[in-house]
């Protein structure tokens, strides 16, 4: 293609035809003639030849890719969020995840719009996250429960721990506590073990399955201690904390946020607490390692996940986000309100914790005999 300048003062007229060898234009005509038909990009510092301008394209679409990236990562978010929870609402996943979007509402100007897709221990949640454009507006929350716990588990698990999920955030952990009902005569985790000792094999416990943490918690207590105790399963901790106050069964190492009210009110006893200090709420109540029984530290934790292709720089964006939002005071009070402890990890911190996790739980699920 030529663009013909002979006349200055007219339009300059476009015309197609083949190229043909270099002609040998003498004077300062020739010399406009050549500069027009030179490819625009001697910015970048390439030769004016022909040859040379599919790379200018290139460099120009790469320069307006990283601009548009830019831009985007900056007015990002521009439209509401959307949060899954795999799990049924008013539950702990369900609490947590309505808080964060709280934060990120307040700090974003944008609704966060939350979804229950509850079912398969939080397949159905993640299916719905990897069905979802992987641009940063779709979220979910998940819990160790959810995404480690029951990958652990299985030998060909449905979804990949480490693959299928975009660590984002690290939100809040939970302990478990021991508790017996009132009217059982020990007051310590010595006096129990000694008790649970005299009648090998006829005490009970409840749990929600063998992927929960309750579950693992009382598997644990039992290797330790060498006591033996008899499993009774329940649909939710909800239904076994009942029958524990009915003194249908003996005890439950239950999630916090479960029975933190009865410990309170003293409708249960409680024994002792699996984190690794003592919770704000029940300072009372030792940890296991206090009353003498070492081992016994678990903590379930919750976090926040994206799409494994979202872009890094909105990850980096939301996750230091959500780890501000559960630092701020009022939020921190909100969640110990409902028996959780705010951690607030970032990408890095979360990403790597959440690694560890599932190494750590495939390792002891293997050991244990519980992994099929």
């Amino acid at each position: 293609m030529r663009i013909d300048v002979s006349r200055p003062s007219e339009r300059a007229s476009i015309s197609f035809r083949p190229a043909v060898a270099r002609e040998r234009e003498p004077g300062p005509r020739a010399t406009q003639r050549r500069a027009l038909d030179a490819p625009a990009c001697g910015s970048w510092g390439l030769a004016p030849r022909a040859r040379d301008t599919l790379s200018c394209a290139l460099l120009a679409v790469a320069f307006y890719l990283l601009l548009a990236a830019s831009a985007f990562a900056q007015s990002f978010p521009s439209h509401p969020l959307r949060m899954i929870v795999p799990a049924p609402p008013a539950g702990i996943t369900d609490l947590s995840a309505r808080l964060v979007g709280e934060g990120l509402r307040a700090k974003f100007g944008q609704p966060v719009v939350v979804e229950n897709k509850s079912g398969a221990n939080g397949l159905i949640g993640l299916r719905e996250l990897l069905k979802a454009e992987p641009d940063g507006y779709t979220l979910m929350a998940g819990t160790m429960g959810n995404f480690v716990l029951g990958y652990a588990m299985e030998v060909n698990a449905p979804f990949d721990a480490l693959r299928d999920l975009a660590p984002i955030a690290g939100t809040a952990e939970y302990a478990t506590a021991m508790i017996v009902n009132p009217k059982m005569p020990v007051n310590s985790v010595r006096e129990f073990i000694d008790y649970a000792k005299a009648r090998p094999g006829t005490l009970t416990f409840g749990s929600t399955g063998t992927a929960a943490l309750d579950y693992l918690a009382v598997e644990l207590f039992m290797k330790q201690t060498g006591t033996k105790l008899v499993h009774v399963p329940y649909r939710g901790g909800p239904a076994a904390l009942n029958d524990l106050m009915g003194s249908s069964i003996d005890v439950l190492i239950e999630v916090f946020p479960v029975v933190m009210e009865q410990i309170k009110t003293g409708a249960v006893k409680g024994l002792a607490v699996s984190s690794p200090y003592r919770l704000p709420s029940i300072p009372q109540v030792p940890t296991f390692k206090e009353a003498g029984v070492s081992g016994v530290e678990l903590t379930g934790w919750l976090g926040v996940y994206g799409h494994p292709q979202m872009p890094d720089d909105i990850r980096a964006t939301l996750g230091a986000a959500i780890a501000d939002i559960v630092k701020q005071p009022d939020i921190t009070e909100k969640f110990r309100a409902i028996g959780f402890e705010p951690t607030g990890l970032g990408v890095r911190e979360f990403s790597d914790f959440h690694a560890a996790e599932v190494k750590r739980w495939v390792a002891f699920m293997s050991e244990a005999g519980l992994r099929k």
